[in-house]
C-alpha cells in the first residue's frame, strides 16, 4: 500500500484535559456501607449498594455472572444490574451518575474525555477480547458473495467483494452500534484494507443493537458489524450470513471495558478495587470450558439478554455457524471467538491475559480516532501517553490482580505482530506516527 505523509503533529490543548471533579452523583452515598471482603484485603467499603449498567449482548457476561454466582457478594457488594436501551443512553447514564459503573465500549471512555463534554470517564479493566462479526444480507449472497472461509485467501475474497461494493449506484448502508465501538473500527479497518473507503463507498449508520436485525430484515441496511448473539440469530433465522469474524481481522483486540467516572473512583477507592476483583473473578469463571454452557443459559434469561440459548451458545461454545442459503454446513471451531480471561491461542500467553489494560491498545485506538477524524485533533499529541494513562489507568487493575495472585506482564506496551492483522501490518505502539503514515485511506 502506498505511503502518504501525515501532518506534523502538535499537542492537544491542555484545557481539554483539566477535568473538574463534579459531583453528579459520583460521591459516596449514605448507605452505611461497612461491609468488608471476608479476608479484608481491600479494607472497608465506602459504598455497598451499586448499580452497574449493561447492554444485552454476550460480552456483558462477566457482570451478570459476578452477580449470579456471588462474586459481588463475596466482596461485600450488593449490585443491581440495569439494562440500557442503547450505548448512547448507557454513556449518558454513567456520565450523569445514574450508574456507578458500566459494561462499556472500549472507545467510549476516550471519546468521552476527548469530546466536547470532556467527561472524565475511566476504564478500570478490559472485560473481553474479540467478540464481533460482520453479517451481510441475502442481496450479497445473490450477488455471489460468500463467507470468507469459502475463499482460498483474503485476496480472492477482496476481488469479489470490493467489485460488488463499487457497483452500487448509491453506497450500501451498514449498521454499527456506536462510533466508539471496536466493531466500528474493525469494520472500517477491514473495508479500507480492501481499498473500500468507509466514508465514501459505504454508509455507516449508528443503530441500537435491539433494532439491528429488523433493519437488516427489512432492507434498511445491507449488513452490520456487531456483537453476538445478533449474528448467529441472523444466520439461524436465515436473514443473513456471517462473512467475517473480527478475530480474523485483528486477533486479540480489546472489546469491552468496565468503566466508571474518575470522581467516583476518588470517592470510592476501596469499593472500586472490590468491584474490579469481583468482575475479574467472574471473567476467569466465564472462560473455564465447563462453565461456558451454564454461563450461556444464565445470560440468555429474559431478565438479561432475553434471547434463545441456541443463538447465544454457538459463539460461547466455539461452534460458530457462518450460515448461507445453499444448505451447506459452514460450522467452524472458533474457541477464541469470545475471550474473557485466558484460553489457548497463538496470540495470548501467560502472563498476558484478556483483562490486562494494555496501554498499547489505547495507542492503537487513538491512531484510529485521528485517522477517521472522530476528534478535533488531526495530529498525534506528544503527551498522548499521559492522556491515555488517565483514561485507561493500569494501577488499580494491577493492585487487584496482585491481590488475587494473577501474574502480570512487566510492561504496559506491546507490539502487535503482523500475523494478528488481516493486512499483515504489525503495530508498534512506540511508532504511532509512522503507523498512521502507512494508511492511504483515511478521512478527508
Amino acid at each position: 500500500m502506498e505511503r502518504r505523509q501525515f501532518l506534523k503533529y502538535t499537542s492537544l490543548a491542555a484545557a481539554g484535559f483539566a477535568f473538574a471533579a463534579c459531583q453528579n452523583g459520583y460521591g459516596s452515598k449514605t448507605d452505611n456501607a461497612t461491609a468488608k471482603k471476608p479476608d479484608n484485603i481491600f479494607g472497608d467499603l465506602e459504598k455497598r449498594n451499586l448499580t452497574i449498567g449493561i447492554m444485552p449482548v454476550i460480552d456483558s457476561a462477566p457482570i451478570i455472572i459476578a452477580k449470579e454466582k456471588g462474586f459481588f457478594e463475596k466482596y461485600g457488594l450488593n449490585v443491581k444490574i440495569a439494562q440500557e436501551k442503547s450505548w448512547e443512553t448507557l454513556k449518558e447514564s454513567l456520565i450523569q451518575g445514574r450508574l456507578d459503573a458500566a459494561h462499556a465500549l472500549y472507545g467510549m471512555p476516550l471519546l468521552a474525555q476527548l469530546g466536547a463534554k470532556a467527561a472524565p470517564m475511566v476504564s478500570l479493566m478490559t472485560l473481553n477480547l474479540n467478540g464481533n462479526a460482520i453479517t451481510l444480507s441475502r442481496k450479497f449472497w445473490n450477488a455471489g458473495i460468500r463467507p470468507g472461509i469459502d475463499y482460498l485467501n483474503f485476496h480472492e475474497f477482496t476481488d469479489s467483494f470490493a467489485k460488488y461494493i463499487k457497483s452500487f449506484s448509491e453506497p450500501p448502508s451498514f449498521g454499527i452500534v456506536d462510533r466508539s465501538a471496536m466493531g466500528n473500527y474493525i469494520l472500517r479497518y477491514w473495508l479500507a484494507t480492501m481499498n473500500i473507503n468507509p466514508d465514501r463507498d459505504v454508509k455507516l449508520i449508528e443503530i441500537p443493537p435491539a433494532e439491528m436485525l429488523d433493519m437488516l430484515r427489512n432492507g434498511t441496511i445491507e449488513g452490520y458489524c456487531i456483537e453476538e448473539p445478533l449474528n448467529q440469530q441472523a444466520v439461524l433465522e436465515e436473514v443473513g450470513f456471517t462473512v467475517y469474524v473480527d478475530r480474523d481481522i485483528w486477533s486479540g483486540h480489546p472489546e469491552k471495558v468496565l468503566a466508571t467516572m474518575q470522581p467516583w473512583i476518588d470517592a470510592n477507592p476501596v469499593t472500586t478495587k472490590a468491584m474490579v476483583a469481583a468482575v475479574l473473578e467472574a471473567c476467569q469463571y466465564c472462560d473455564r470450558t465447563k462453565n461456558r454452557l451454564p454461563v450461556t443459559k444464565i445470560i440468555s434469561d429474559p431478565k438479561y439478554l432475553n434471547t434463545n440459548v441456541d443463538y447465544a451458545k454457538n459463539s460461547m461454545l466455539g461452534k460458530y455457524n457462518y450460515g448461507g442459503f445453499d444448505q451447506k454446513s459452514r460450522i467452524k471451531q472458533i474457541n477464541d471467538f469470545n475471550l474473557f480471561h485466558l484460553r489457548n491461542t497463538s496470540y495470548l500467553n501467560k502472563p498476558d491475559h484478556a483483562n490486562y489494560p494494555w496501554q498499547s491498545h489505547a495507542v492503537w485506538l487513538l491512531t484510529q480516532m485521528i485517522r477517521w477524524n472522530q476528534i478535533e485533533q488531526t495530529q498525534y499529541p506528544k503527551e498522548a501517553n499521559e492522556i491515555l494513562k488517565k483514561v485507561y489507568p493500569p494501577e488499580i487493575y494491577q493492585e487487584v490482580a496482585k491481590a488475587l495472585k494473577i501474574p502480570l506482564p512487566t510492561q504496559t506496551m506491546k507490539v502487535e505482530p503482523a500475523d494478528v492483522f488481516i493486512d499483515k501490518w504489525a503495530f508498534d505502539p512506540n511508532q504511532p506516527v509512522e503507523y498512521l503514515n502507512n494508511f492511504e485511506i483515511r478521512a478527508n
